[in-house]
């Protein structure tokens, strides 16, 4: 028996590896460092969802644009009851409003729906 979490495998995932001795985290092979210095946001998430989705175009670019206009919809449900909340609370809230699903233009509304509701709650909070 052990009495601490060594050795022990909470999840397998092809997406990151933690190198906590070095201070390292990984995602699909890449240096996160690596990443966040030169991987547009389109880039980062093709590499995510690269093996996952059959569909996946070339240049993720226009799908999620397009995923960020069709999330937009839902600002409409925007009402006092969520404009008292955090910003983070209502963007929740409206997040849970989305479809569910394991196809790519869910993953695509999901991807786009914190920054799209984030913003229109905090615009609507500022008047």
């Amino acid at each position: 028996m052990s009495d601490g979490l060594e050795n022990v495998v909470a999840a397998q995932t092809v997406l990151s590896d933690v190198d906590g001795k070095a201070g390292r985290l990984i995602i699909r092979g890449h240096d996160l460092d690596e990443l966040a210095g030169r991987a547009s946001f389109e880039d980062a998430a093709r590499l995510l969802f690269d093996g996952f989705f059959e569909d996946l175009p070339a240049d993720l670019g226009p799908a999620l644009g397009a995923a960020r206009v069709e999330v937009f919809s839902e600002v409409a449900a925007l009402d006092t009851g969520l404009l008292d909340r955090t910003p983070i609370e209502a963007m929740r809230a409206l997040t849970a409003r989305l479809g569910d699903g394991d196809d790519l233009a869910t993953a695509l509304r999901l991807m786009a729906a914190p920054a799209v509701f984030t913003a229109a709650v905090v615009r609507a909070q500022a008047g």
